[in-house]
């Protein structure tokens, strides 16, 4: 396989670091034949350059496309499982990803940074399968031994200028840590709005948001899991809609900080495999409407589903495109009603639902608190 094309633009990787104690790590890229002469398996994983320590050591900088080698699949998932505290996974599907189970629908790349053999620093990206423009980065991720010596930056400008090069546009993360976040916004990225952050490839994120979300026909079809920067960039975007998925937690950007990016896709994901999770799509490919139906009672006999509804403020009008669609998809899963909670502040969107049947049937007084102001729950159902 081919190496990765060069982006015109000077690459990330030839920035010059600074690194432990003020001395300067620079990062060398090695173009030669883009191969990683130690891998006799397969000449998919690329040295995208190396790190000078200050020490005398010297950091390789590699890349590669799933189905990763087996020897680096192993020492990456080992990396990165537990990386974060044995409470917080990663926010990918480690395994099957590095396997390349997930290919058909998603362009995953990692990078990272070896010492001695060892890996010390890892980056993720993906992308649609079927889209270019659009991607998240996650597992940034840096063995504390090793820190301060510029091999974060490293690995994530390896995989920026895969992205770039391939025609990329718009790059989401999300960090609460002030010093990751300074990090990243030395290779580009600006808050947005809080908590997560986006980086454009040519600066034109105004132009990008309107071809993207131009308004169209829609369509529905299911969620896959390469929808993940889909689903952050409509998440991302203001909306005066509350909820995104009230079953998960997940509020709309302008009304809370949301520090993860990946994560708010992962969870909704494994909650809704038993059920059903819908997008409605714009003649661009854009998500444009999300539908999670997260289905309640036991594996056997499943009664209903919890469900949330979020559309982009260009397609509210489109509304009810989406409804119908999860309508009819709980009525063929053979559920007998759906069930929605929706704060006071979403009088909206619950005017909408009570359009196609959705009734109130409680109300929990303060049961919701965003951003430090408590508000009333309403607890809607519609039988099927």
């Amino acid at each position: 396989m081919p190496a990765p094309r060069i982006a015109s633009r000077p690459s990330v990787l030839t920035k010059r670091i600074v690194g432990r104690e003020g001395r300067l790590a620079v990062c060398v890229p090695e173009r030669s034949n883009g191969r990683a002469t130690y891998d006799p398996e397969m000449d998919r994983v690329v040295i995208a350059g190396r790190v000078a320590m200050g020490d005398g050591r010297v950091a390789t900088i590699r890349c590669c496309s799933p189905p990763l080698p087996r020897d680096e699949g192993m020492a990456l998932t080992w990396f990165l499982e537990g990386a974060f505290g044995t409470d917080d996974k990663p926010d990918l599907f480690l395994t099957p990803v590095a396997k390349g189970l997930l290919e058909d629908v998603a362009r995953n790349d990692f990078a990272w940074a070896e010492v001695d053999g060892e890996v010390v620093a890892t980056a993720w990206t993906m992308t649609p399968r079927d889209e270019p423009r659009l991607a998240t980065m996650g597992e940034v991720y840096t063995d504390p031994a090793w820190r301060g010596r510029g091999l974060a930056p490293a690995v994530c400008g390896a995989l920026l200028d895969r992205f770039d090069a391939a025609g990329g546009r718009a790059m989401f993360l999300g960090t609460g840590n002030p010093s990751a976040a300074r990090i990243y916004r030395s290779l580009g990225f600006e808050p947005y709005p809080r908590g997560l952050m986006r980086r454009d490839s040519d600066g034109t994120a105004e132009a990008f948001d309107a071809e993207w979300f131009a308004p169209s026909a829609v369509s529905v079809r299911p969620v896959t899991w390469g929808d993940t920067p889909r689903l952050v960039m409509l998440y991302s975007t203001p909306n005066p809609w509350l909820s995104i998925c009230w079953m998960q937690g997940l509020y709309a950007a302008p009304h809370v900080i949301n520090d993860r990016c990946n994560s708010l896709v992962k969870n909704t994901w494994q909650a809704t495999r038993p059920g059903a999770w819908l997008a409605m799509i714009n003649a661009q490919g854009a998500v444009v409407g999300s539908g999670p139906m997260e289905p309640l009672g036991n594996e056997k006999a499943v009664l209903g589903a919890n469900v949330d509804v979020f559309v982009h403020p260009a397609f509210h009008g489109d509304v009810r495109t989406l409804i119908e669609a999860m309508l009819a998809e709980g009525r063929t899963m053979g559920w007998r009603w759906l069930r929605a909670e929706l704060g006071s502040a979403d009088g909206a969107k619950r005017a909408l639902l009570e359009r196609f049947g959705f009734r109130e049937v409680t109300r929990l007084a303060g049961a919701l608190n965003i951003a430090g102001v408590p508000q009333d729950t309403h607890v809607l159902a519609v039988d099927l």
